[in-house]
């Protein structure tokens, strides 16, 4: 799926919320967490300690995993167009903005664009619905509103309701 990215701005949650209206003309959310295991942790450390000492030598070292992604990227560009959406997973995707209370139609439209990509990247022939699940928590979370009875996090509330409804 070719796509023009313009970063907007970040922000932390704790210091506010951006207004619904706003959040909505985002496609793709993406939450970026601290890693919690201790392994990743030790991971991170020793590739920015291996780049910073030698930037060259790191960019060889990770040359082949970066061009095995560019080549799935470029073949999944060419089967993007090809790629059917069946309507039992456009009516799950519908299903699934109802059921979680998403206003519009932006979301039905972003899960379905963001689907067919993840399908021609993976290689597939049609969207299914494990592909629909997948970006289901990017293409929808921030599009739902807060609820103050709800502690858990919109993610956490994608994932409910997916089990709820597709389990």
């Amino acid at each position: 799926h070719k796509a023009r990215f313009v970063l907007i701005g970040s922000g932390n949650p704790e210091e506010g919320e951006l207004r619904p209206q706003l959040l909505d003309r985002f496609g793709l959310s993406v939450e970026v967490r601290t890693p919690r295991e201790i392994a990743d942790r030790v991971e991170i450390m020793r590739r920015c300690a291996a780049h910073d000492a030698d930037s060259a030598t790191f960019a060889a070292q990770w040359a082949e995993e970066d061009d095995r992604i560019l080549h799935q990227i470029a073949r999944g560009q060419k089967r993007l167009p090809k790629m059917d959406v069946p309507d039992d997973v456009l009516n799950d995707a519908a299903r699934l903005c109802s059921a979680i209370g998403v206003d519009g139609l932006r979301g039905e439209l972003t899960l379905m664009r963001a689907a067919r990509a993840y399908a021609a990247l993976k290689g597939a022939k049609a969207v299914r619905r494990e592909h629909l699940l997948h970006v289901a928590p990017l293409a929808l979370r921030h599009r739902l509103r807060r609820d103050i009875l709800d502690e858990s996090g919109s993610t956490a509330r994608i994932e409910r309701a997916i089990a709820e409804h597709f389990s």
